[in-house]
């Protein structure tokens, strides 16, 4: 089961949404339940505090037959990471996170660390905004897109060995990455599949544009 988790985070254009919440199960947290209203979309879920989302928006789920899940303000998880445990607990196997990556650099971080709970819990998981599309690798990334594309592949552990890429304008072979070294960063894939495989540590991949 796909899930697309929509936090409140701005959005600028909305067209790179589409692909994601196609047949998904939508689970809007506070202020997300405005990109859902902008995109036409009834949230099949939905949660949070509602301290970030309007009273109008909020009024006008209320009258539909929702699942609504309200917790209190001062709690120890974000909004987010309740929407994720969510679409955990209904047995989705695929979570695409919207809505996540912001002008606060906190709580975009947080955001985008939740990859690593997602992947704990043997969940495929993404986080994308208009730019960005961010994946977690533990050892093998298999990336489609088009030629001349951007791919960084970004360290979160100290080190990051055996690194080897397929498909990308810049090899490495069997090399090691470090996280205080922008050395993965704007790679360019050459076709329109490329791939990371490494041996121990952890990265991010980041498919961006401009």
């Amino acid at each position: 089961m796909k899930a697309v988790v929509f936090a409140n985070a701005d959005i600028g254009d909305y067209s790179f949404c589409g692909k994601y919440t196609k047949d998904a199960v939508i689970i809007c947290c506070d202020g997300g339940m405005r990109h859902a209203m902008k995109l036409g979309l009834v949230p099949d879920y939905i949660v949070g505090d509602f301290d970030s989302v309007s009273p109008e928006v909020l009024e006008y789920y209320k009258k539909q037959d929702i699942e609504l899940k309200q917790v209190p303000c001062r709690k120890d998880e974000t909004d987010m990471e309740l929407g994720i445990r969510h679409a955990a607990e209904i047995g989705a196997d695929d979570i695409t996170l919207i809505g996540g990556i912001g002008s606060r650099l906190d709580h975009t971080l947080a955001n985008i660390f939740q990859l690593i709970r997602i992947d704990k819990l043997g969940i495929k998981g993404r986080i994308v905004n208009e730019n960005n599309l961010i994946t977690l690798c533990t050892g093998r990334a298999d990336i489609e897109g088009q030629k001349g594309d951007l791919v960084s592949f970004v360290p979160i552990t100290p080190e990051v060995k055996g690194v080897t890429t397929s498909g990308l304008e810049y090899p490495l072979d069997k090399a090691t990455l470090y996280m205080d070294s922008p050395l993965g960063v704007s790679n360019v894939m050459e076709g329109d599949r490329a791939s990371y495989t490494f041996d121990e540590g952890m990265a991010l991949i980041i498919k961006a544009k401009d």
